[in-house]
């Protein structure tokens, strides 16, 4: 064989190395992902996305309800002093807004509707055994009630204990929830004005807050 021939047939170790590599190289850069596999990632994440979605608005309703429950907690406790400062009785509603507001600073106590989670209205009953308090919270707009009876109230016209259900007006504490309509329209929250038991929407019961 002719010397020169010889020679360029010679391939070196570094230039083998070098074409190894870089089939290699050329391997992972054409190694991406196919089609299907894209579509099952997006499915995915489409899905966990339908989960995370509701259950996050979930917690944040839930979150705004309680403050607004807090608040509506603390005026109770606050109204029952005065009650029982008063000999068991409270005192006509505009005096009894005076002393709720000289010593409760966190809420705002009045007689007109409450339209966020730092105004509590309130309603005196007639004979002052009775009290009905409203709150709405600040983000969702429902509207939640809490009815106090030291002793049971009569369903009189012109009253809000006219438009409560019946097992309301018993002695005991109740509470209610109006939650806010489907067309998104917050409803009037005021302790004077309370609404009528409607169900999936307005609910009344004894011992704690309901949820709808």
């Amino acid at each position: 064989m002719h010397p020169i021939k010889q020679r360029s047939a010679e391939v070196s170790p570094n230039t083998v190395n070098l074409m190894i590599e870089s089939r290699h190289a050329r391997h992972i850069y054409d190694s991406g992902f196919t089609l299907i596999e894209l579509m099952v990632t997006l499915l995915i994440l489409a899905i966990l996305l339908a989960i995370a979605i509701p259950t996050f608005l979930g917690v944040t309703r839930s979150t705004v309800g309680r403050v607004a429950q807090a608040n509506s907690n603390t005026a109770l406790l606050d109204s029952q002093t005065s009650f029982y400062a008063s000999s068991q009785s409270y005192q006509p509603v505009a005096t009894l807004i005076t002393a709720l507001n000289a010593t409760e600073k966190t809420v705002t106590f009045q007689t007109a509707a409450s339209t966020n989670h730092s105004q509590i209205s309130i309603y005196v009953a007639p004979d002052q055994n009775g009290i009905i308090m409203a709150v709405q919270s600040n983000t969702k707009k429902d509207c939640w009630y809490t009815i106090i009876n030291g002793k049971a109230e009569p369903a009189t016209t012109g009253t809000p204990y006219k438009t409560l259900p019946a097992a309301v007006l018993g002695v005991g504490t109740y509470f209610g929830e109006a939650k806010l309509p489907a067309n998104g329209v917050a409803r009037t929250c005021q302790a004077s004005a309370v609404l009528a038991a409607a169900a999936g929407s307005v609910a009344y019961q004894k011992g704690s807050f309901p949820t709808l």
